[in-house]
């Protein structure tokens, strides 16, 4: 099913009037901190337990080194580099993901979790994946498992944190993970959307294994669990969306968009979504009745991954200008 959207734009007292609707946007301040190190490409972000914001650096495209960094929230950036003993061999690290006691869990294209503790700054043991092939896309933590998702096997990995036992479930296709309040796992297949059957949302029960899918017209890419349940996704290529799908009904609704290029999405305190617009050069917000505000355009700037602070405000990162970006909302 496919929604009308109204959008407005954030910005300090302007009140837009699209469908018929007035809307009053929320204030909000952008601002941008640049990386240190030259085009690191800045990539994923996440909230870490000790109140920063933390994200991955490096690209097979630029070749700059392979960083993890912490940004306060007043924007100070620090890094910090594995070596090969921390499990990272020239390695080009794919996502974060803040778990229990702690401990940052990272995923590379080397057959090794990553992990690091925000408390020490130190990177802890590796550890290694069951399969030497095994190619770390995305990683969701729960208070009990890490689930990586290994495009190169087809498979979506249960890590079990309290005794580091593996399961895999195999998922053709597998792009982004994310876990929602019970612990189970929902996760992309982009697929292809001229092979009817091949895009979708799947879900792993955490309890019984049992894997299950819901079909969709567009590719979806990343994934997210808003605070009251609904699973929201974006689909970036043409026909580019942001969707949502009913974890009760199984309804997909599905707010289709135009040359913005969706690409992260992280919920929000208050049910809604941030996601990032790659082409336009944003981050947006959009709520269950399809109204999309919108934050300050940077042209080029390339929003990539996005999460959303404990006080509400998203912060996401900018591979194109390296830097990372955050909406200040008042």
């Amino acid at each position: 099913m496919a929604r009308r959207m109204r959008t407005a734009l954030l910005a300090v007292g302007l009140v837009l009037s699209t469908g018929g609707v007035a809307l009053a946007a929320p204030v909000a301040t952008l601002k941008q901190f640049r990386v240190p190190t030259p085009n690191s490409q800045p990539r994923a972000i996440t909230n870490g337990s000790d109140g920063n914001r933390w994200f991955t650096e490096g690209t097979d495209f630029t070749g700059a080194p392979a960083k993890i960094a912490r940004i306060t929230p007043a924007g100070a950036i620090t890094e910090f580099a594995p070596t090969a003993d921390d499990g990272c061999n020239f390695c080009i690290i794919t996502d974060i993901a803040q778990g229990p006691g702690g401990v940052l869990y990272l995923t590379s294209n080397d057959p090794a979790l990553m992990r690091f503790d925000t408390a020490t700054t130190s990177f802890l043991a590796p550890i290694q994946m069951p399969n030497s092939s095994a190619l770390g896309g995305t990683v969701a933590v729960s208070a009990t498992d890490a689930w990586i998702t290994d495009f190169n096997n087809d498979v979506v990995w249960r890590l079990r944190l309290a005794d580091g036992q593996f399961t895999s479930f195999p998922v053709t296709d597998p792009g982004d993970v994310a876990v929602d309040a019970a612990g189970n796992a929902w996760f992309t297949q982009p697929g292809d959307v001229n092979a009817p059957g091949t895009s979708a949302i799947g879900r792993i029960d955490a309890a019984t294994g049992a894997v299950t899918r819901t079909t969709t017209t567009v590719a979806p890419r990343s994934v997210a669990v808003a605070a009251d349940g609904q699973v929201w996704f974006t689909a970036r290529f043409t026909p580019q969306a942001v969707g949502r799908l009913n974890p009760s009904t199984g309804a997909v609704t599905l707010f289709p968009l135009t040359d913005v290029g969706p690409a992260g999405i992280a919920a929000s305190l208050d049910g809604g979504v941030w996601f990032t617009q790659e082409t336009k050069g944003n981050a947006a917000r959009i709520t269950n009745d399809g109204v999309i505000t919108e934050g300050k355009a940077v042209k080029g700037s390339g929003p990539f991954e996005i999460t959303v602070a404990p006080d509400g405000s998203p912060w996401y990162t900018l591979m194109s200008a390296n830097k990372v970006a955050t909406l200040q909302l008042r």
